[in-house]
């Protein structure tokens, strides 16, 4: 049994663990050696993930102190999304986005975390916690107890702290699908961007395929691949290789670096669901045990802004005593990644119904001069050239009474014609 009584405790190695110590470090320097990060495997560890690191993360490094030097990484200037034959280019406005090996990024972060002061034991699984007198008690597969006066749940989408104080997930539970293969260098709609295709909900899964440039276990190049969006049951593995193997029809330059028996890695996500509770008395919950953003799959984001919000609550209960982490639900809210799912999530709401999307049809439209449309808002958000609350600002909002007074019309004839075809 471990006898020391540390401020926090932190279940989870992963970029949501790793950020909430080093947010609490730079908060309160003086917290060094009184933070411990327990974490079942040994890092580096695979990670199956897309890769893809958005410019507003790249900012919480930088104000982390967090050095990128000697990371393998692709830099990405664009989105390239497509729907069915319609495709826009968006550019992130900035040099701050990147691809890279998500088991590299993760060991970065830990070790990171490490130096500055967390307590870190790797190879400790933990099997349960649960409240004590003024604290919580941590159990390992070893059978050692730790003692803390503050739990942050940050296991991931498979981690078990929710359940063990009777706070299961909202969120909707999907299987995604990822793969990765030999890149050309030369491959143009991957030189530069993150190829995101959403024409997947014709085949009846609600998700999108993505084509990410990466860099393989060796530095070599490779395409990071995948699928998202399959309910988590039986078939649904077969239906997501089906659907991946029609939307890679439409990428010929793609489909001829491809082997011909592609392997996939599955993988749980679970949705954000904002109504659901992040935290009770003495327990905060961060990363994938909040959730990803639907519509584009994006973890690290709500990683970075949930691992802040949480440090900065733990620090004022340290210093007043008061544990309840009451005002955690309000900073979630207003973090930087949730306007982005209030928009991405418009999207969800339709990709499993009526087809076209007229998301998708206002993305695609021909704009006025000089105008943003809704994917150009999206994207300059995602990369950090805006603030997130732009998304609530007069100009989006004219913007998006702009576009559907001038999609509408033609898209009702759409929706009117393919009703038609279909009695």
């Amino acid at each position: 049994m471990d006898t020391k009584k540390y401020k926090v405790v932190i279940v989870g190695g992963g970029p949501a663990g790793s950020l909430t110590a080093l947010s609490l470090l730079r908060l309160r320097p003086e917290l060094e050696g009184d933070i411990l990060l327990l974490e079942a495997k040994a890092f580096p560890r695979e990670k199956v993930c897309g890769g893809g690191v958005s410019g507003r993360v790249t900012d919480t490094l930088d104000s982390l102190g967090v050095s990128l030097e000697g990371l393998p990484r692709i830099p990405v200037h664009r989105f390239s999304v497509y729907f069915e034959e319609e495709v826009c280019n968006p550019v992130f406005g900035n040099d701050k986005c990147f691809v890279t090996r998500r088991s590299a990024f993760d060991d970065l972060l830990l070790t990171a975390a490490a130096e500055r002061g967390t307590e870190v034991r790797t190879h400790t699984p933990v099997i349960g916690a649960y409240r004590e007198r003024k604290g919580i008690a941590v159990l390992d597969r070893a059978g050692n107890t730790y003692h803390a006066e503050v739990l942050v749940g940050a296991d991931g989408v498979n981690g078990k702290s929710r359940v063990w104080f009777g706070m299961p997930h909202r969120g909707r539970k999907s299987l995604l699908l990822q793969t990765e293969f030999p890149r050309d260098k030369g491959c143009p709609s991957l030189e530069d961007s993150m190829l995101m295709d959403f024409s997947v909900p014709k085949y009846g899964i609600p998700g999108y395929a993505w084509f990410f440039p990466s860099l393989g276990e060796n530095g070599e190049p490779v395409i990071n691949a995948g699928i998202s969006g399959g309910a988590f049951c039986k078939g649904s593995y077969s239906a997501l290789r089906e659907a991946f193997s029609a939307i890679l029809r439409h990428h010929p330059e793609i489909k001829e670096m491809a082997p011909s028996h592609i392997h996939f890695k599955p993988y749980p996500e679970r949705e954000y669901f904002p109504f659901q509770a992040g935290a009770r008395e003495r327990v905060v919950f961060v990363g994938e045990q909040l959730g990803v953003d639907p519509f584009t799959g994006e973890g690290l984001s709500v990683c970075a802004d949930s691992a802040e919000a949480a440090a900065q609550e733990i620090v004022m209960a340290l210093e007043v005593g008061e544990f309840s982490f009451k005002g955690y639900g309000r900073r979630i809210r207003t973090a930087q990644f949730f306007p982005l799912y209030v928009v991405g999530k418009t999207y969800c709401l339709q990709n499993n119904g009526i087809q076209p999307n007229f998301f998708f049809a206002m993305s695609t439209r021909h704009k006025p001069p000089g105008k943003w449309n809704v994917v150009d808002y999206y994207t300059a958000t995602f990369s950090g050239k805006e603030e997130s609350t732009v998304l609530y600002s007069p100009t989006f909002w004219g913007m998006v009474v702009r576009d559907i007074a001038a999609v509408l019309p033609g898209w009702m004839r759409d929706i009117s014609g393919i009703s038609s075809s279909r009695k």
